[in-house]
């Protein structure tokens, strides 16, 4: 049975397997006896044909003069028999010259053309050759006058990928070296689809169509073309970490990407973020481009990866749980429902939640009831399966999430992410200012020579103190210290006054560079603090909102700590606060 397809002014006989391509051509501007020659319908072409034709007539009138001698028809050499022997000899030779000729000279040409594979849905393998995700492609191109075969890839039946084809040598292995096909083959390996270029070829119409068509051309002697091809799907996957919890991931396919603190476009200079436990995971995991195949399984797991060495599975690898790592995911579908009503894909940079507990629960999807007022019923409401989202805790550390998605069709892929996670608040405390703890009164004629000085601990943690810090990102995400801040407060008046601090980032107090707690009795210095300029107002009562004081009186006042670090969480300050009593006795 033949089907007639039409693609744009391109008409396409299907036999079988095997594609007629009978295109219509633009005008040549070649003479017409130096034009293209084409394989017709038939399985025979022919070229040359003024010289095939005089080639016959010779052949057809040796062919009767020979027959003629042999049966004494007529001749100079009288009846049958008596021709000279030489003279048979030489006929003979000529005849069989000029067949010789006319099969040398390949007047005839019959090729075969026949692609088989790939049809339907495919993946690709890995692993036919390193660095390169290859699909063979099967079929036949032979016959008689067969010169070579070329390989065309055509995206969507009007974008033609030169890059997506790779040739096949004798033994049927990738040769990328080969640029057409320079030997014959019967249902053997004509070349292979790079699906990975197939797919760069596409761009962003891949997110669309995922339709590709290859064409085989058989090119004979005389340049005479016979013309087939095949059809067939390569299978999507969108396994995207995009977001952990407030940090994004700009370049999601890159396996390297830093975690940043602003969402893309990639407009801006790369600030690297840290993310506090507790947080959710987003991105994109489905399947698509092949009817028959539908996402079956979601997993999640955060390892601990000081070195970030962990590497990203290839596409088909099997899901297998990394060593020592976390389980924070697990969605496993079983129904269209379940996957109908549950869908984990987005195309925005945020894309959805990614993290849940294992398996599934139930919740209700209403609609609006079409009745008019004023009989207003309620709405029309049904239980549809559900999953619930959790959030993932770990300690401090350097941790490379993993996701995998399964297919129904067991085809896997794989999404890394490399977090830089910070479960540790930076540390404020005041232990004693001007030398004096506790519940003691603080003397402004103590400092009539010196300033008074202000200890404690002003200090965050490192991620990894093993880690060298990156000064040209300021030392993110491992050093996340961005200072700290202290101020005097008069009890009873609004505000504060600034006291400035004595050392500024990246210098911590005390300036330990650490990922483990501080050991018990660590403190420095704060602050020199010129109190005596800060607070005394002479003899003159101050005036209202002031924050200093008169002399011969005496007030509370509160000193005030926050130290901060920039790690994506909900509050990134620890406050503290330090009561005391001023006498200006000056």
């Amino acid at each position: 049975m033949s089907v007639l397809l039409r693609q744009g002014d391109d008409v396409l006989f299907r036999q079988g397997d095997k594609m007629m391509d009978q295109r219509n051509q633009p005008p040549s501007t070649k003479p017409i006896n130096q034009q293209q020659a084409r394989q017709r319908n038939g399985d025979v072409s022919l070229r040359g044909c003024w010289e095939l034709l005089i080639k016959v007539i010779i052949l057809l009138i040796l062919i009767a003069i020979f027959i003629a001698y042999w049966f004494g028809l007529f001749g100079a050499f009288g009846p049958k028999g008596r021709l000279d022997p030489w003279t048979w000899i030489t006929l003979l030779l000529l005849i069989l010259l000029l067949i010789w000729l006319i099969w040398r000279q390949k007047h005839f040409v019959c090729l075969k053309c026949g692609v088989t594979q790939p049809t339907g849905c495919k993946h690709g393998d890995a692993n036919i050759l390193s660095g390169r995700v290859l699909e063979p492609i099967i079929g036949t191109a032979s016959g008689f006058g067969f010169s070579r075969y070329e390989l065309e890839l055509v995206y969507h039946g009007t974008t033609t990928i030169p890059t997506g084809i790779v040739y096949a040598d004798g033994a049927g292995n990738p040769d990328p070296t080969l640029t057409f096909g320079n030997h014959q083959v019967t249902n053997g390996k004509l070349g292979f689809v790079d699906t990975q270029q197939a797919i760069i070829g596409a761009g962003a119409d891949f997110l669309h169509w995922t339709d590709y068509e290859v064409r085989l051309h058989v090119v004979g002697i005389g340049n005479i073309r016979k013309h087939c091809g095949s059809s067939f799907q390569l299978e999507g996957g969108r396994a995207y970490i995009k977001k952990v919890g407030g940090a994004w991931a700009h370049t999601s396919a890159d396996p390297n990407e830093v975690l940043c603190r602003v969402p893309p476009p990639v407009g801006h200079a790369i600030d690297p973020a840290s993310v506090a436990p507790g947080i959710q995971v987003s991105g994109s995991a489905t399947f698509y481009g092949c009817g028959t195949d539908k996402i079956a399984e979601v997993h999640m797991w955060a390892v601990p990866d000081h070195d970030f060495s962990f590497p990203q599975p290839n596409p088909g690898d099997p899901i297998v749980a990394p060593p020592g790592s976390q389980k924070i995911s697990e969605v496993i579908y079983t129904t269209n429902a379940q996957r109908d009503n549950n869908v984990l894909d987005s195309t925005t940079d945020e894309g959805v939640i990614l993290t849940y507990n294992p398996g599934w629960t139930t919740r209700q999807e209403c609609v609006p009831n079409p009745s008019f007022p004023p009989f207003p019923p309620p709405n029309f409401c049904w239980p549809v399966p559900d999953i619930v989202d959790r959030t993932w805790s770990d300690p401090t550390g350097k941790y490379t999430l993993l996701l995998a998605i399964k297919d129904t069709g067991v085809r896997t892929f794989f999404d890394i992410q490399h977090v830089w996670l910070d479960a540790d608040f930076p540390v404020a405390l005041i232990k004693s200012i001007g030398g004096l703890t506790g519940c003691l009164d603080l003397r402004l004629s103590d400092f009539n020579s010196k300033k008074c000085e202000i200890r404690g601990i002003a200090w965050d943690a490192a991620v990894r103190a093993a880690d060298a810090v990156n000064a040209a990102t300021a030392g993110h995400p491992n050093d996340n210290f961005t200072g700290y801040s202290m101020a005097f407060q008069r009890n009873g008046v609004p505000g504060g006054v600034s006291i400035p601090p004595a050392v500024l980032p990246p210098h911590r107090v005390p300036d330990i560079w650490a990922d483990a707690p501080l050991a018990a009795g660590s403190e420095g210095v704060l602050a020199e603090w010129d109190i005596i300029a800060a607070i005394d107002n002479g003899a003159a009562v101050p005036p209202a909102g002031s924050h200093k004081l008169q002399r011969g009186t005496r007030c509370a006042y509160n000193i005030s700590l926050a130290v901060s670090d920039n790690t994506l969480r909900g509050s990134n300050t620890a406050p503290f606060n330090y009561a005391i009593n001023i006498i200006n006795d000056l």
